[in-house]
């Protein structure tokens, strides 16, 4: 076959766009406006900071709003300065109104507190970031992981309010807030003030219980079991179960004040350590004195009431007191110990001021005032002391200082001071005149001795006296006189012969006796009636009667 016979090969030019081609740029489309619309609908990045990331995995622990999940953690990385852990949550896109200033964070894990047990369900889920939004307007992309949850959200209803006191750890975050034994509120935070070295509490007191909160109103600890030993004895205090078990504060207005206004937030208390104390701290105005004893001050404890006849007026602080004091033991020695008191002014009047007191005690003591130890309670051997008036102090006084401080003057009382006048009247024993009187009573004893022996003689004398044969014989002379003399006595007798002529002879003398009766008579109305004889005179006849 030659190369004519060969056909000419018809060249057509290839087509630039293929239908093909549809389908790569449509899936590139459809990625395109996938990562657009992602973009345009994720929510907003919010980065955490906490001190560690325990229990949070990126890409699978969830954020959490009141058991709806709005977020989750996409990123766990450590802080530029390696301090501290930055945890990036992202969003829903609907959750921008949740993430403000007052939005709180904290992880949610298994927990054992005084308030139960939280979080069992964090036990097979693990543990997840629960959101608190807050009522600000502000947006906020940047906040804190807190360690605990907290009490109550910034919108709860109620009050906020601080208590203040130097002692450290009696309250914990959760604790509650009782009033009258019934829970009112919680404890929200714990803080050390470093400043004032004092401990300072807040406390959330929720609605409507927050108008109890009042000017006049007292905090104090509720340790559930209150157990103090005092000079006056032993005293127990039970509070409610809640608060036996896991503790807490206790508030209320004493009995007898008024309520007063109620107060705004953020108001500070003082946080007493028991409902007692709550009166002790209230005498702010007082007048310091130095006593000094010479008698043991064993039993006087710091805190001891100070009474005048029965009414306290004070307390005692300290016991001894050495402050500025150069030689104490000398001071001891030659004064004796010195204990600090003080005489609070609240508790005399209300209107009195501390000089009109130390002017009242200056006189007092003046006139007789005196300190004296007694003992409040025989079963702990607690003293208190007393000011009484004494009758007859051992000296004047005069107003000194010791120190810096007024001294007040003492006296011994109760068994020192019988003690006391033990040892008195044994010195005036001591010092009676013994060895004259010994002499005397020696020479008085020889005087008996002599007159004893002479006492002897004059008794053998007389035993031989009574031993003559003559004087033998006078009992039986004695005894024949008294039987004649029976014999005398019985012839004298009613029935005997003498006793019937006697008889006889009065009848006689009686008979006698009766008939002279009518010539004496005459011989008294006419004396010559013997001699001349009377003319016979007419009967006597009655006077008639007067008409």
């Amino acid at each position: 076959m030659t190369t004519e016979q060969w056909r000419q090969a018809s060249i057509q030019p290839i087509k630039q766009w293929s239908p093909i081609w549809i389908v790569p740029l449509a899936a590139i489309g459809i990625g395109i406006w996938m990562l657009y619309y992602s973009y345009q609908n994720q929510g907003p990045t919010v980065i955490l900071i906490a001190p560690h990331a325990e229990g949070i995995v990126a890409g699978k622990t969830q954020v959490k709003s009141r058991s709806v999940d709005v977020g989750q953690v996409v990123r766990v990385d450590l802080t530029p300065d390696l301090k501290q852990v930055e945890i990036q949550v992202r969003m829903r896109p609907d959750t921008e109104p949740l993430l403000n200033a007052e939005s709180q964070f904290w992880v949610v894990r298994p927990q054992v507190s005084r308030s139960g047990i939280t979080g069992l369900n964090t036990l097979l889920s693990g543990a997840y970031i629960e959101l608190l939004p807050g009522e600000s307007g502000q947006q906020v992309l940047h906040h804190n992981l807190l360690d605990t949850p907290p009490v109550a959200s910034a919108e709860a209803a109620g009050i906020r309010i601080r208590l203040r006191t130097e002692d450290t750890g009696v309250l914990s975050v959760g604790d509650p807030v009782l009033y009258r034994g019934y829970e009112v509120g919680t404890v929200e935070q714990s803080l050390f003030d470093m400043d004032e070295r004092q401990m300072l509490y807040q406390l959330f007191i929720r609605a409507p219980y927050d108008r109890l909160v009042t000017e006049n109103v007292r905090f104090w600890q509720a340790s559930g079991v209150s157990f103090e030993l005092t000079p006056d004895g032993v005293r127990v205090e039970l509070a409610s179960i809640a608060s036996l078990i896991s503790g807490g504060v206790s508030f209320e207005v004493l009995e007898g004040w008024p309520a007063g206004e109620r107060v705004a937030s953020d108001t500070e208390f003082a946080l007493f350590p028991n409902k007692s104390s709550i009166h002790e701290g209230m005498y702010s105005q007082f007048v310091e004195y130095v006593l000094f004893f010479e008698e043991s001050v064993r039993g006087l404890k710091p805190g001891a009431p100070v009474e005048y006849r029965g009414v306290r007026v004070g307390t005692v602080v300290s016991v001894p007191f050495f402050f500025s004091m150069g030689h104490p033991l000398q001071t001891s020695l030659d004064q004796g110990v010195p204990v600090l008191v003080r005489v609070e002014t609240g508790r005399l009047a209300d209107n009195i001021s501390i000089e009109q007191v130390q002017q009242q005690l200056q006189q007092g003591a003046e006139q007789g005032l005196r300190a004296i130890l007694k003992t409040s309670s025989l079963l702990t051997g607690g003293l208190y002391i007393d000011l009484d008036m004494v009758e007859e102090p051992e000296a004047p006084w005069q107003a000194t200082e010791y120190a810096g401080y007024r001294v007040l003057p003492t006296a011994r009382g109760g068994l020192s001071n019988i003690e006391q006048k033990v040892l008195m009247a044994l010195e005036k024993m001591i010092q009676l005149p013994v060895e004259p009187l010994l002499e005397e009573g020696t020479q008085t004893l020889a005087q008996a001795t002599a007159v004893m022996a002479e006492m002897e003689q004059v008794m053998r004398q007389l035993e031989g006296y009574l031993g003559q044969p003559a004087l033998q014989q006078v009992p039986d002379q004695l005894n024949d006189s008294l039987q004649q003399l029976q014999l005398v006595l019985q012839s004298l007798g009613p029935e005997s012969e003498a006793q019937q002529r006697l008889t006889s002879n009065l009848q006689q003398f009686e008979q006698l006796q009766r008939d002279l009766q009518p010539l004496l008579q005459t011989l008294n109305q006419r004396s010559n009636a013997l001699i001349f004889q009377a003319k016979p005179s007419a009967d006597p006849e009655p006077r008639k009667a007067r008409p």
